[in-house]
């Protein structure tokens, strides 16, 4: 599917839904996600204390996807940290893309132009992040990516 065609797919819906109040005009052009990681959502059996918390914004218009990621207690130094997909929660998935180097502290920060394929993968749910330790090479806690519904967001009547 063409960048043109999601995006007009996206826009298309969000209107429809606008227009019955469900979607606030402010969050036609933007999503957001989020995702709690621990160890238990590991594939393979990791014991560790550590927790984290993943947000992240996409801006549909340019496709841009923005984080923050906060975390604590790893059981050493961070070796990597990427968004996975496509995957479903339980399943692995492939590296889309770095968001944290070897040696990176909390909280992780960046961006990345987003291809029409991840922007699915994002809005399926089928996309994951996983921060990796030297202990854990499979990854030490991962988190699926939530769609978060605006805040205003009213049924309608």
């Amino acid at each position: 599917m063409h960048r043109s065609t999601v995006l007009r797919f996206l826009t298309a819906g969000c209107l429809a839904l606008a227009a019955f109040g469900v979607v606030p005009a402010h969050a036609q052009g933007e999503r957001n996600f989020h995702a709690d990681m621990a160890a238990e959502w590991e594939t393979k059996y990791t014991e560790s204390p550590a927790v984290g918390s993943a947000d992240f914004h996409l801006d549909l218009a340019t496709l841009t996807f923005t984080w923050k990621i906060t975390f604590k207690d790893l059981t050493g130094p961070l070796v990597e940290a990427h968004v996975y997909g496509p995957a479903q929660p339980g399943a692995n998935g492939q590296i889309m893309f770095d968001v944290g180097k070897k040696g990176a502290t909390s909280p992780l920060t960046g961006s990345q132009v987003l291809t029409e394929a991840q922007v699915q993968y994002l809005l399926y749910g089928w996309t994951y992040v996983n921060l990796i330790t030297a202990k854990y090479p499979h990854g030490e806690i991962r988190g699926q990516l939530d769609v978060v519904p605006p805040a205003d967001l009213k049924p309608p009547a």
